[in-house]
């Protein structure tokens, strides 16, 4: 009898240490970890789309929240900033690396997210935006471009 209450003893100890696990997991489940879903970030939420001048690090589709009567899109918004990656780039930014991820910029599969740079003279940056121009120019494999070859260019301005 004393087996059977310590069997039931671990089984109770182990479920109870799943469930808890799987509390935490939702938020990782979504494809959100520090880089998407930074906690410094003060003005960061989910929303049904992405408002003017805000971009987003995260995307996600569920049931019956963005669409009361089917599955849409919800996007991880956040307002642009040098340093982080994010899924588009904004006006007035630039970017210096992307890469290809499942599941984070695109809930259903490969997507690119770009690594956000306010530009300014002296980085190498994958575009050049308006009001600079470049002095160098770099081909490199899977900086720019996460599946091939791209320009790098040396900004000044």
């Amino acid at each position: 009898m004393r087996s059977v209450r310590q069997t039931v003893s671990r089984l109770i100890a182990t479920a109870t240490l799943v469930v808890v696990g799987l509390a935490a997991a939702p938020a990782a489940a979504h494809g959100a970890d520090q880089a998407t879903e930074p906690a410094t970030q003060v003005n960061a939420f989910w929303s049904c789309s992405v408002p003017s001048g805000y971009t987003y690090t995260a995307v996600r589709r569920q049931l019956n929240v963005c669409n009361p009567s089917g599955f849409a899109n919800s996007y991880y918004v956040v307002a642009p900033s040098n340093g982080i990656w994010a899924c588009t780039v904004p006006s007035g930014y630039t970017y210096t690396a992307a890469r290809r991820q499942l599941n984070v910029c695109n809930p259903s599969g490969f997507a690119n997210s770009y690594y956000l740079r306010v530009p300014q003279a002296g980085i190498w940056a994958c575009t050049v935006p308006p009001g600079f121009s470049y002095s160098a120019v770099r081909r490199q494999l899977n900086v720019c471009n996460p599946s091939g070859f791209a320009n790098s260019y040396l900004l000044v301005g």
